[in-house]
């Protein structure tokens, strides 16, 4: 016998892209940043010539995006939706646009998801119209836009495991330097050096060049694994980064952190931390198809395999210090 319910998931599944679609084409034509510089009211005609678009596709978008409900349409004109205004607009500090644009080129690879599991390695994919450069301003604004919103929680997490208590902090691949902000905030004695890619270490210049945090930040530029890290510290953070790589290369990056360390130094590892199982936490799964199709050896790991790269390097004292079912899972180990 037929079973609707069955039948209705797998619909509702198999069409999930055409919403994330519209929303990444939005993005990626600037139409709501482009709208909210016009009084938030264009018709598809006047939009489609100030960002140089055809009409008839112009139309068919902002149609789709407001039966969706993220635009408006009246009289033929359009607006952004008042609840999406502050995260659709480019120009906003909450801005979501990078993360959006980001997971568009995620979706590109994730189409031939079917390819990279047959050969183990990602699948060639173009860059979005943006280009490739900005592609890659994308990713790090996206990470920007996901922090932002969640350091918060993440440095409370820390704090309430103990490890909130440090007077020299290494951010490893701390890209734009959000957690080093929010570190910079909540230990107002503390100093942070940021070690990243040329790319990562132009934008966290950008942000703090000038700022009241300028003379308590430093930035080291260079490959986690090939390049050594900056010593002296007595913490270390190695956000979102395990997930790129694999067993081998996380025991470099860890080897490379623990000679980083002060004796006594303690590493926090925040990342998705699967069940033994590696079914959950379901977005971790998911994830880590993220990695199969984008990357050619990062993947998720268990406890148990953190705990291992860790101690191979010589940390001692391993902990799950903050469980958690999301990307805020903290691992946490000492330097002998």
């Amino acid at each position: 016998m037929p079973k609707p319910d069955i039948l209705a998931r797998l619909e509702a599944t198999a069409a999930v892209y055409q919403e994330a679609s519209l929303l990444a084409a939005g993005a990626e034509l600037d139409v709501f940043t482009v709208l909210l510089q016009h009084s938030n009211r264009l018709t598809a005609g006047e939009l489609s010539q100030i960002i140089s678009t055809d009409l008839r596709g112009t139309a068919c978008l902002l149609d789709a995006l407001a039966a969706a409900g993220y635009l408006v349409k009246k009289d033929d004109a359009y607006s952004v939706a008042d609840d999406f205004q502050d995260y659709l607009d480019r120009r906003s500090p909450v801005t979501y646009i990078p993360m959006i644009r980001h997971r568009a080129c995620v979706q590109r690879a994730w189409t031939r998801l079917s390819e990279a599991v047959k050969t183990g390695t990602p699948p060639k994919t173009e860059p979005s119209i943006l280009g490739a450069a900005e592609d890659r301003n994308s990713f790090i604004w996206a990470m920007n836009s996901v922090a932002q919103h969640i350091a918060g929680d993440v440095l409370e997490s820390l704090r309430s495991a103990g490890l909130l208590s440090f007077q020299k902090l290494l951010d490893i691949g701390g890209a734009s330097g959000t957690y080093t902000q929010a570190f910079l905030n909540a230990l107002p004695k503390s100093a942070v050096t940021i070690f990243d890619l040329p790319v990562g270490i132009a934008a966290a210049r950008k942000r703090f060049t000038a700022s009241e945090y300028e003379q308590r930040v430093q930035f080291a530029e260079g490959d986690i694994l090939k390049n050594d890290f900056p010593t002296g510290f007595d913490f270390a953070w190695i956000s979102a980064i395990i997930h790129q790589f694999d067993s081998a290369e996380c025991r470099i990056l860890y080897q490379k952190t623990y000679q980083a360390l002060n004796p006594g130094g303690k590493v926090a590892v925040r990342d998705f931390i699967m069940h033994s199982d590696r079914t959950q936490p379901k977005a971790g799964a998911f994830f880590g198809v993220d990695m199969l199709v984008e990357t050619p050896h990062g993947q998720v790991y268990t406890f148990d395999e953190v705990r291992s790269g860790l101690e191979s390097a010589g940390f001692s004292n391993v902990e799950l210090a903050v469980p958690a079912e999301t990307m805020s899972a903290v691992v946490a180990a000492v330097r002998k």
